[in-house]
């Protein structure tokens, strides 16, 4: 039986033991189309962490929480701190779009891709993650196939001055402190939060005894701030800015364990964002400049390379109502220079886009959006969404969406000793179909979801040198998520999700899990008291030479008191279970089996605000 029809007739039962009347779902997001709308209005399939979820993790990285939801999975490769592969819906990261504070932090001197590094970012801060899922190609331009994931920093609420003090300590040396400090007035705010972490790491080869193994640790500081003035009642400017700084030691996957000594790897990274909004009767102009900087140091053994890479993105966009169309529309100019150990590149693309919103009947939207993109290496490029959002008797938001996408050839593939600047771009069509109701107290929600992606003209590397295939991936998949409130201090939700991925040879696509499950209870038995626990399950993923890798399992535990109004203490342990997880394989010598997930470990925190 296909997923689609399983999808179906999950719908169907739905139907026939409806719960209640549809509400609480008109939160705003801005993700899904570049301007503010109500998320019961959406036609992608989007997935929002919240403040309290994201401050109730175990987790202390990006990627840990974000492996808590929806069909995001992780595959580390070494200690925390080095650089984990992620993937949304069974696609690699080279396929997601990451936003920080709307800031594009990708690094372009990557090779045969541009990733954000998400776990150089500290989670003190950060407000609420939009997983925005499905190809987002037409106003996200490049790298959004398997779509896009938006971090948001939290903004001040109080008037007048505020500071947040937090630090944390726990096993394998691991320390974090964060200081915040942020102002609110009736036309102006700022924030400038201060991080730094490190930890002494541990081994995080599988040990055989073969070999000498040992710790690899890293430090991780950085600051960011955020600031908006409405200099008149329809003109506001808002400029934000990041900076971090990474050191990480790290095992060579091709030699033998314990030479952090000399393989040690070292990032930077700058950002600004300058915007201007200007608002005029019903319509609305942004003009937005980001320049961004990022520089990569790898010392392997003997050898030491450096990587630096410059992104300037000027983009304009207006958008307004008339007659109940909402009318968007934009152009943006970017421009790359790449450095990468005496390689230069440089490329310019400009694209136009336009995106229109509209009412079928009271209860449909529809959502019908465009790109074109000029490259300097392969002339134009086009992409097309099409969304549809209805409310289905009163109770159920159905939500379907089509969309072509693509992946430019970065940098690395067109410029470098192994490039072909013949090059064109990876395309892909993405089907996307889910459904959510929530009941009539809201206690319960439920989210049922079936997606597919097929992607063409794949880049790979062969005989030296970067090529385009004629295989094509294709990955598909169901979501479950579910929700509800046993009582008024206890509830629990269930996440499951089943990935499917194959290149047209045969091969399954690598370390994706084909079942994933996420159980959760949160428990509030006084007004002090929190208790959050989940439990993941993954199993039936292959390592990088399609193998089986073994089952994933780990329990986690989190609770925090309240002491103060606004002071509190926390504790949390990852992998209650002390399982050894292996999470990653292939490496070259008999030596490495693989690496391994941290045991059982415990931090302690807290956090105060005034």
């Amino acid at each position: 039986m296909s997923i689609l029809k399983v999808y179906f007739y999950l719908i169907i039962f739905l139907i026939s033991s409806m719960l209640c009347a549809l509400e609480d779902l008109g939160k705003f997001v801005v993700s899904p189309n570049r301007s503010l709308v109500e998320l019961n209005k959406v036609g992608s399939s989007v997935l929002i962490i919240n403040k309290k979820q994201v401050e109730s993790s175990a987790s202390t990285t990006t990627s840990g929480i974000l492996q808590e939801f929806g069909g995001f999975s992780v595959s580390p490769k070494g200690n925390k701190g080095s650089d984990p592969s992620y993937f949304n819906r069974g696609l690699s990261r080279k396929y997601i779009k990451v936003l920080v504070d709307g800031m594009d932090l990708s690094d372009i001197t990557s090779t045969q891709e541009e990733p954000t590094y998400i776990d150089n970012l500290n989670i003190n801060n950060v407000d609420n993650i939009e997983i925005l899922n499905g190809s987002q190609g037409t106003l996200y331009g490049s790298n959004a196939i398997g779509g896009v994931i938006s971090i948001n920093s939290s903004l001040p609420e109080v008037d007048g001055f505020t500071s947040k003090k937090s630090f944390e300590a726990g096993s394998y040396g691991y320390i974090n402190n964060s200081n915040s400090i942020s102002f609110l007035s009736d036309r102006f705010y700022s924030v400038l939060n201060l991080n730094g972490e490190r930890s002494s790491g541990y081994n995080s080869f599988i040990d055989t005894g073969l070999a000498p193994t040992e710790k690899d640790g890293y430090y991780l500081y950085g600051s960011d701030f955020l600031s908006s003035l409405k200099v008149k009642e329809n003109l506001e400017v808002n400029f934000n800015g990041r900076f971090y700084k990474q050191h990480n030691e790290y095992d060579n996957n091709f030699s033998y364990p314990g030479d952090s000594l000399t393989y040690f790897r070292d990032d930077k990274a700058y950002a600004l964002l300058l915007d201007i909004i200007y608002n005029q009767k019903n319509i609305s102009h942004k003009i937005a400049f980001q320049p961004t900087y990022t520089t990569r140091i790898n010392n392997s053994g003997a050898y030491r390379y450096e990587y630096d890479g410059r992104k300037n993105k000027l983009e304009y966009i207006v958008s307004s109502n008339l007659n109940g169309f909402n009318i968007l529309s934009g152009f943006d100019y970017v421009m790359k220079n790449a450095d990468m150990n005496g390689d230069l590149a440089k490329k310019e693309i400009y694209s136009i886009f336009s995106e229109l919103r509209f009412k079928v009947f009271n209860e449909t939207k529809v959502d019908v959006s465009a790109r074109r993109e000029y490259d300097s290496k392969y002339d134009t490029f086009e992409t097309g969404r099409l969304q549809i959002n209805h409310n289905f008797l009163e109770n159920i938001i159905l939500r379907g969406s089509m969309g072509t996408g693509y992946r430019a050839p970065t940098p690395y593939e067109l410029y470098s000793t192994y490039g072909n600047n013949e090059l064109k771009p990876e395309k892909s069509i993405t089907y996307d179909l889910g459904s959510e109701i929530i009941s009539k107290n809201g206690l319960t929600k439920l989210y049922l979801g079936a997606f597919e992606t097929r992607i063409e003209d794949i880049i790979t590397y062969a005989s030296s040198k970067y090529r385009q295939s004629t295989s094509n991936l294709v990955t598909n998949g169901l979501e479950i998520r579910y929700e509800t409130f046993i009582y008024n201090f206890l509830n629990t939700s269930l996440n499951y999700t089943k990935t499917n991925g194959k290149e047209n040879d045969g091969d399954s696509i690598t370390l994706v899990p084909k079942d994933k499950f996420v159980l959760s209870f949160s428990l509030k038995p006084t007004e002090k008291l929190n208790i959050n626990t989940y439990y993941l399950f993954q199993n039936k993923a292959k390592d990088t030479k399609f193998n089986d890798l073994p089952v994933f399992r780990s329990l986690n535990f989190y609770a925090n008191y309240f002491f103060r109004k606004n002071a509190k203490t926390y504790i949390k342990f990852e992998n209650l279970l002390n399982r050894n997880n292996i999470v990653n394989r292939g490496g070259g010598t008999s030596e490495n089996l693989g690496y391994r997930s941290p045991g059982r470990s415990v931090f302690l925190g807290v956090k105060f605000e005034n």
